[in-house]
């Protein structure tokens, strides 16, 4: 019973994103950013979602391509607030809560939120997947 409400309580706080527009008119949407540190150190990763003890991320960037031929998804506006051009890992990481460290926030538009939050579902089932074959 414990774990279903934690299970409830995440997910109300990771769908409570502000929404704002731009100049523009672009809807802006505010976002975590933890550092995820990994064995190459640390990279900015957007929280998408929790489950069980761990964080849904996707990394970020700015580097157009991952390797020869693996292009990172381009955003149209830096959630880092940077001038460089920001570029989305494709693959969503699940990994531990202590292994992300120095919350902050930053903004996406809603497309690249979007986006954001399909690579974070896919790694999630990949995930929950893999967590059903080991029973």
């Amino acid at each position: 019973m414990r774990k279903e409400k934690k299970a409830t309580e995440s997910k109300k706080r990771a769908k409570t994103k502000q929404v704002k527009s731009d100049s523009k008119g672009t809807l802006l949407i505010t976002v975590e950013i933890k550092n995820h540190n990994d064995k190459n150190g640390g990279h900015p990763h957007i929280i998408v979602d929790n489950i069980d003890d761990k964080h849904v991320s996707v990394g970020l960037t700015h580097d157009k391509k991952k390797g020869k031929n693996h292009p990172n998804y381009p955003l149209q506006k830096n959630p880092l607030n940077e001038n460089k051009p920001s570029y989305m890992r494709r693959q969503g990481t699940v990994a531990p809560k202590k292994k992300y460290t120095g919350s902050r926030t930053g903004e996406m538009t809603s497309k690249d939120y979007t986006q954001a939050k399909a690579y974070g579902e896919k790694a999630k089932e990949k995930y929950i997947e893999k967590k059903h074959k080991k029973k």
